[in-house]
């Protein structure tokens, strides 16, 4: 599955993109459940408490809130990113609006590509992690919240 419409920066020029291997959406769950929870809190108070200008400004606030954990997840889930070429393996890890580690490995450096899916909810939905062991001084790539992990390994040990 060549994804060719695909660059990079960075990208050499015989280099190809295989796949592009976004995030499993469930990492919008834990983030969006706290705000839900965050919001009816504030809303039982202001219950309690009655309803005037405060009721405006909190829930202003918590609107306000909830949108930027919706923006930052968002972020994240959009800069996050593995790429599988016909060279390497790229793994772009947005963990933040300013911290981003990128990690690459050649395939000629790559011993062993495992996958794991734990747990009911990473089985039911078939996500899990892909672990890149390699021969440099970084000896383990760790890909997270890949869907499904099976067919990411099989697509980097074809180009082994």
């Amino acid at each position: 599955m060549e994804d060719s419409g695909f660059t990079f920066r960075g990208q050499r020029l015989d280099e190809k993109v295989a796949d592009v291997i976004r995030r499993h959406p469930i990492i919008f769950f834990w983030p969006l459940l706290q705000a839900t929870l965050g919001l009816a809190v504030g809303i039982i108070v202001l219950i309690y408490a009655g309803f005037g200008d405060i009721f405006l400004i909190v829930g202003f606030i918590a609107l306000l809130f909830i949108f930027s954990v919706i923006f930052k997840i968002w972020f994240i889930y959009s800069n996050s990113f593995c790429l599988i070429t016909n060279q390497r393996v790229i793994n772009v890890d947005q963990r933040g609006f300013f911290n981003r580690v990128i990690t690459e490995t050649e395939f000629s450096k790559i011993q062993d590509v495992t996958n794991s899916t734990n747990g009911m909810i990473g089985t039911s939905l078939n996500f899990g992690e892909v672990a890149i062991q390699t021969a440099g001084k970084e000896n383990k790539l760790l890909i997270k919240f890949v869907p499904d992990p099976y067919s990411v390994q099989q697509e980097i040990t074809k180009h082994l």
